[in-house]
């Protein structure tokens, strides 16, 4: 081996570990932060709270934070890149308020599903919720964004989220299974940063999560909230799905007023190339 790589794989898996803590929705090793802009711990602030958040700093031209506005005209077509076929199997869960977003985790010893991206395999741990969408499309956001939180089956650290946004319409099947548990959770009054309030759930069905993906854009990102650690397989779905408001409302309900707009601000995107995979017969819901 050569001299110091030792302690250089055992740097890397340590990082690793801990970018995977935090978005699998440990707490970060680091201070209280918050997304209302203008206040002391609000998201321009992050990187002056603490060393550890340093890669908060978008603004910085090495970085590649998360989230950005997707300029459809500007991506770039890869019919090369592989379709996200996902399988997911019913699973039990837990919902979680951490006073900043509603998560929910798989508490379950089976594998939920995986995905395929780059040829590596990531397996879904986890789905959060912002509110409004972080992702803008041609500098639109849209009422709610889900991400699907997915980790490396390698035990490299890496995560790859798929997002996906909603306009509000028809209901979604999806959300009648969250509607109890969402409501014990804002009739719980948990000292957030102290605790976190939680509901299990019991058997959670997925297949609804799992349509035929058809489109989506692509680019190497960051997670959204501290330590905004970077090298994120981002995956946003070229499709909007919909959900009424009493559903949006439903999932806004637990969280302090505070935090129900809790969608970190664009990053620039410093010479990032996003790219859009259209396969044949797919929905976009957007103009190209």
């Amino acid at each position: 081996m050569v001299p110091g790589m030792a302690s250089r794989i055992v740097l890397f898996v340590a990082v690793a570990a801990s970018t995977v803590a935090v978005a699998l929705g440990q707490p970060p090793v680091g201070p209280d932060y918050s997304y209302v802009p203008g206040t002391k711990l609000g998201p321009e602030n992050w990187a002056k709270l603490s060393p550890k958040y340093g890669a908060c700093n978008g603004g910085a031209p090495v970085r590649k934070q998360s989230p950005i506005d997707i300029v459809t005209k500007n991506a770039v077509s890869r019919p090369d890149l592989e379709s996200l076929n996902r399988t997911y199997v019913a699973s039990d869960a837990t919902l979680i308020n951490n006073g900043k977003e509603i998560s929910m985790m798989f508490t379950g010893k089976g594998k939920v599903g995986s995905v395929s991206i780059g040829g590596k395999s990531f397996s879904l741990k986890k789905l959060q919720w912002r509110t409004p969408s972080e992702h803008t499309i041609n500098g639109k956001r849209h009422p709610l964004e889900v991400q699907l939180v997915h980790e490396s089956d390698a035990g490299t650290g890496e995560l790859a989220i798929i997002a996906i946004l909603y306009k509000v319409g028809a209901p979604d099947s999806f959300y009648f299974q969250l509607k109890r548990e969402l409501a014990e959770l804002a009739g719980d009054r948990c000292n957030y940063g102290v605790e976190d309030a939680s509901s299990p759930m019991g058997l959670v069905h997925l297949r609804s999560l799992q349509k035929r993906t058809g489109s989506y854009f692509r680019y190497m990102g960051s997670l959204t909230a501290p330590p905004c650690t970077e090298n994120v397989y981002w995956n946003v779905l070229g499709k909007v799905r919909q959900m009424t408001k009493e559903q949006l409302d439903m999932l806004l309900a637990p969280l302090p007023p505070a935090a129900r707009q809790n969608a970190r601000p664009v990053q620039p995107l410093n010479g990032r190339v996003v790219t859009f995979y259209n396969p044949p017969n797919s929905t976009i819901s957007f103009q190209m």
